[in-house]
């Protein structure tokens, strides 16, 4: 007992500091280290949360009575029964998460929800009750045909379930909630076909939507998104910002991306082959079901892949941030623009951003590296200058001497 308390008063250590700056001349504003730990403690209550809810599920015998009633109403049917207790499940989540995340909301914004955030929730509901018509009746069939290998055949199917994700979530998910619409200023998609040229691509889509900048789709679907206030600002930044995305549009990033994703799916699928039938023969009188093809183990299966996504969090996070700092480094070769993205960076900064994280969000939240760091390498690189060769030199042309 002693060493769980010892365990979390460190955690409530680690996150009090993770606000904390590391030697820098940049100054956060006032406030805003004291709202990233907020952020932080609301984020680790939301993991708590999702761990919490299928345990209490698993643990009060709650989840066979669940896959008892979607079993009646389906008439015995096998893949109604199984879909009927995922929605079950998901609807039961999302009643105990919603205080939460009104609190959450209130305390970020001290204002309740409007309209269009309950759209929002109530959208997102929906498009997780059809994912799990279409795909969480897959691993009970795995099951079902080979019990000892079954996660090595559930995590193969999931690349192409991924493939189709990616490719259908930005021409008919996605515009379901934010207006996306093709690039209208002609100069500036000008200029960004000239420099897709010098890296030997003639056309790439590029769209303008929504408030974050980034890559989406594969294949036919593939394109950038330009969010809506990046075409207010400095044309610098808007420039730096497309070099940097075409590394992830060029380079398949996606792709890569996607074996990543395998990789942990295959590991929580695998414990959830090894712990969760450990725990049905230790906890099968509690649980209310004694076999892992059961409907009623849909929670114990959410717990076990949850745990281990949070496990794989961090390493998740590195690769992340390893991809965005070269993406900054494309973007810096192809457009020369560092003081675009030293700019870009001091605004987010003065937007209320940490300019550097201490080690909780580090760890488990970051996906890029912090403002300061890419301050400091947009102030730092310059092999060109130097008559050094650039990193992706094989990749595309360097931009014309001005």
């Amino acid at each position: 007992m002693r060493k769980i308390v010892f365990l979390l008063l460190a955690g409530a250590a680690i996150i009090a500091q993770s606000g904390a700056q590391s030697a820098s001349a940049l100054r956060a504003l006032p406030g805003a280290e004291a709202a990233l730990v907020q952020s932080n403690w609301f984020w680790a209550g939301g993991q708590i949360l999702s761990l919490a809810i299928p345990a209490l599920v698993l643990f009060s015998g709650l989840g066979a009575r669940l896959r008892h009633w979607a079993a009646f109403l389906a008439r015995g049917n096998w893949y109604g029964t199984i879909t009927l207790m995922a929605v079950f499940f998901l609807a039961l989540n999302a009643v105990l998460v919603l205080p939460y995340d009104v609190w959450h909301r209130y305390a970020v914004r001290s204002s309740f929800p409007g309209a269009g955030w309950w759209i929002g929730e109530g959208i997102g509901f929906l498009v997780r009750c059809v994912a799990a018509a279409l795909f969480y009746w897959l691993p009970y069939l795995l099951i079902a045909r080979s019990p000892k290998y079954w996660w090595a055949y559930a995590a193969a199917a999931s690349i192409p379930a991924t493939f189709i994700a990616l490719i259908v979530l930005p021409v008919w998910v996605d515009p379901l909630t934010t207006s996306y619409k093709p690039l209208a200023d002609q100069n500036l998609y000008t200029e960004i076909e000239s420099m897709s040229a010098r890296c030997r691509v003639a056309h790439i889509p590029v769209f303008v939507g929504g408030n974050d900048t980034t890559v989406v789709g594969l294949g036919p679907t593939s394109r950038i998104i330009l969010g809506t206030d990046l075409l207010r600002g400095p044309k610098d930044q808007l420039i730096f910002t497309v070099g940097h995305e075409l590394k992830h549009y060029l380079l398949g990033d996606n792709y890569k991306s996607i074996l990543v994703i395998f990789a942990i799916l295959l590991l929580g699928f695998y414990l959830t082959h090894v712990l969760g039938n450990a725990l049905i023969a230790r906890f099968h009188a509690r649980f209310g079901f004694s076999e892992l093809s059961d409907p009623a183990s849909l929670p114990l299966g959410i717990f076990i892949l949850t745990l281990s996504w949070l496990c794989a969090l961090p390493l998740f996070n590195a690769y992340g941030r390893h991809i965005e700092f070269e993406a900054d480094r494309f973007g810096l070769e192809l457009t020369h623009e560092n003081h675009g993205l030293a700019q870009l960076e001091l605004d987010a900064i003065s937007m209320g951003d940490v300019p550097d994280w201490g080690p909780f969000f580090r760890i488990f939240r970051a996906t890029h590296p912090t403002d300061g760091e890419r301050i400091r390498f947009a102030n730092s690189y310059r092999p060109w200058a130097r008559g050094e060769r650039p990193v992706y030199a094989d990749v595309c042309k360097q931009p014309p001497a001005q």
